[in-house]
């Protein structure tokens, strides 16, 4: 809607008298209400962003646990590896070296 027909409408007129009608306060008033209204939408913005970031903190603590779960299975296969690459050496030495 372009301004001078915002402008024509009589119901423009109207709210415009009554704005000019309560005065500073009426104004102060007005404005402190769309400011609150603003602020409690981004608030709940806010609370919502919030929730999404506990349900990721929460993703990615049962994500680490896994990882530790693999950690821990990755640490025994090494340790076997190891033991039999060691037993493997061992026979070596006494077959190979005597």
């Amino acid at each position: 809607m372009e301004p001078a027909t915002v402008l024509a409408a009589p119901h423009f007129l109207k709210i415009l008298e009554m704005i000019l009608g309560l005065g500073p306060i009426g104004l102060v008033l007005i404005v402190w209400y769309f400011d609150k209204q603003k602020t409690d939408e981004i608030l709940r913005q806010y609370t919502k962003d919030m929730q999404e970031q506990r349900e990721q903190y929460l993703t990615n603590v049962s994500l680490v646990k896994k990882y530790a779960d693999l950690a821990g299975d990755l640490k025994e296969i090494i340790t076997l590896n190891t033991q039999t690459m060691t037993r493997l050496v061992d026979r070596i030495d006494k077959e190979v070296c005597r």
